[in-house]
């Protein structure tokens, strides 16, 4: 359906980008390993200090603990892929850098996900 100044067109091209984007970031698995980490929040067996400002995230060196077999440099990587997709979020306290996600993000790509149905 489309209108003369092509507007509903645009916005179907928006959604698909979109979506198409995020399915690039989301189809690693070690990335979905990472937001199910971040999702579950801050656990006992992490041995970072707490983020002041976010009690429930995660610095990289407790990512690591969760992820198991990863290099630093790795995890880096996958961190900045899913920051800059928007999905996570950083904080940083002095030396240190935490992460947690984005609900925001994901309420985004679920609506854009909306007009395929």
């Amino acid at each position: 359906m489309s209108t003369k100044n092509g507007y509903n067109d645009f916005m179907r091209h928006d959604h698909e980008n979109e979506v198409a984007q995020a399915a690039k970031v989301l189809g690693d698995p070690i990335r979905l390993k990472i937001l199910k980490l971040l999702k579950e929040g801050r656990q006992d067996i992490h041995q970072s200090p707490v983020c002041l400002a976010y009690a429930d995230a995660i610095c990289p060196e407790d990512l690591k603990i969760g992820l198991g077999d990863i290099s630093s440099s790795k995890l880096s990587y996958h961190l900045k892929e899913l920051k800059e997709a928007g999905f996570i979020q950083e904080c940083r306290e002095g030396k240190r850098i935490y992460y947690l996600l984005k609900p925001d993000r994901f309420k985004s790509l679920i609506e854009s996900l909306h007009v395929f149905y």
